[in-house]
């Protein structure tokens, strides 16, 4: 009978000590519609006053461009990113080596760079040290659209904390070092190799290609292969492509233990072997939701089919547009509320402790014109099913968009916000910064396409 007093007292403890402690670790999920939070009037009086200070760019004067490559392939196996079932185990061969690839842009006064890099994603660790290192060239991190080919085959250990060692294993400090460095080398040497350009545009539906992985023929897809070209002025001088698609670069299973570009390396030495660009350039779009359609017996089978459809809806595509050179370029300090990362419905994690997990970094937009083409840049994997409504509301203002995402912040998934309470690996233990936030990156994308 004492034993059993003990027992009861100490189990009775237990309970009061949980929940005392419980509040300190989780709370409520904050509901709050955006529209009433002070980010958000922040965020509109920040691009009302763009608007409004916009520069005026002579449309006469030339645009100028250089490309330049660097072999990023590490000289040891490192750990492979993409898949929390790896654990961050490394990869055991080599199939293909991963790169940097940058184009440099200036029209009058105004510069600018285009980098992809053959990642998961742009880390923000890495983004730190770009933002240290990139002045030492001219250029400020704040002039740099930045994106990622979204291979869950190539390397890690850029994440400091657990979430992001869980993805992409145990970081390494020097490695991020040493990737940064090739970075701003690579668009130095893009900046040397400058020379007139004409710009051109053009997009083409390829649906068979794509599916909606959330939810299926319940959703939609954003199935446009865009496409900018540049091309010296004389018809022998050389060119380049810069290709965006919206399927997952995920061909390649968790089971595949391979460096790999995925499809979008396949896509990209085709377009440069094959169709004759000195360069081509990929970055993942509005990943989020949109997965490759696989056909093909083995994962190499179905890597093949989505790059070489790619490869040959380029070759055929006929529809190329000239853009007039407008360039201007923006980074925008992206207010948000407190992270949220749920483990029930209306339950979360406290902010003390998502910075021990993860960390706490700054976001941001990325909004790159060329012309009536606007590139916008998300720190997340944004939706694709969000792009149907977005490219309708630019071709009203007469203009084209691109949305990539990655640009070197990272706040989980952006996915419909009728899907925040959809348990899920998008809906649920992705999204990070909800609810409402399909609603607010769109908003924000509309103003920059509304910049004249």
């Amino acid at each position: 009978m004492k034993l059993l007093k003990i027992l009861v007292k100490t189990i009775m403890l237990l309970i009061a000590l949980i929940m005392i402690l419980l509040p300190l670790f989780i709370r409520r999920a904050d509901r709050t519609p955006i529209e009433q939070s002070g980010f958000h009037a922040e965020m509109l009086a920040f691009l009302d006053s763009a608007k409004e200070h916009a520069p005026k760019i002579d449309t006469s004067t030339i645009l100028l461009a250089g490309w330049s490559k660097a072999n990023i392939t590490p000289a040891k196996p490192m750990p492979t990113a993409g898949y929390g079932k790896r654990e961050g185990k490394p990869y055991e061969t080599i199939h293909d080596s991963i790169y940097a690839r940058a184009i440099y842009l200036q029209q009058g006064q105004t510069q600018a760079a285009i980098v992809s890099c053959d990642l998961l994603i742009i880390p923000p660790e890495l983004t730190l040290v770009l933002k240290q290192l990139m002045p030492s060239i001219g250029l400020n991190f704040s002039q740099v659209y930045i994106g990622a080919t979204h291979s869950h085959n190539s390397i890690g250990g850029w994440g400091k904390r657990y979430i992001g060692e869980l993805f992409a294993g145990k970081y390494d400090s020097l490695m991020v070092q040493e990737l940064a460095r090739k970075i701003v080398q690579t668009v130095n040497i893009a900046k040397g190799k400058a020379r007139p350009m004409q710009l051109s545009y053009a997009s083409t539906a390829k649906p068979e290609l794509i599916k909606n992985r959330t939810v299926g023929d319940q959703g939609t897809e954003d199935p446009f292969l865009r496409m900018i070209y540049l091309q010296g002025l004389e018809p022998s001088a050389p060119k380049a492509i810069l290709a965006s698609f919206a399927a997952h670069a995920t061909t390649l299973s968790d089971s595949v233990m391979r460096l790999s570009r995925d499809y979008p390396g396949q896509l990209i030495d085709g377009l440069e072997k094959n169709l004759g660009f000195d360069q081509a350039m990929y970055l993942a779009g509005a990943v989020g939701s949109m997965g490759p359609e696989e056909e093909g017996k083995t994962d190499w089978d179905q890597l093949g089919h989505l790059a070489k459809g790619l490869e040959t809806a380029i070759q055929q595509n006929s529809k190329i547009t000239a853009l007039k050179p407008n360039l201007q370029v923006m980074t925008l300090r992206l207010p948000m509320r407190e992270p949220q990362w749920r483990f029930a419905k209306d339950w979360c994690f406290r902010h003390w402790l998502w910075t021990k997990l993860y960390g706490d970094y700054d976001n941001e937009v990325k909004m790159l014109r060329l012309g009536n083409l606007v590139m916008v840049g998300l720190p997340c994997d944004f939706s694709g099913e969000l792009m149907k409504d977005l490219s309708y509301y630019a071709a009203t203002k007469g203009k084209q968009l691109m949305v990539t995402s990655f640009n070197g912040g990272y706040v989980g998934y952006i996915t419909k916000d009728s899907y925040y309470d959809e348990p899920g690996y998008e809906t649920r233990i992705m999204n990070w910064f909800g609810p409402g936030n399909a609603a607010y990156f769109s908003e924000v994308v509309r103003k920059l396409v509304d910049l004249p």
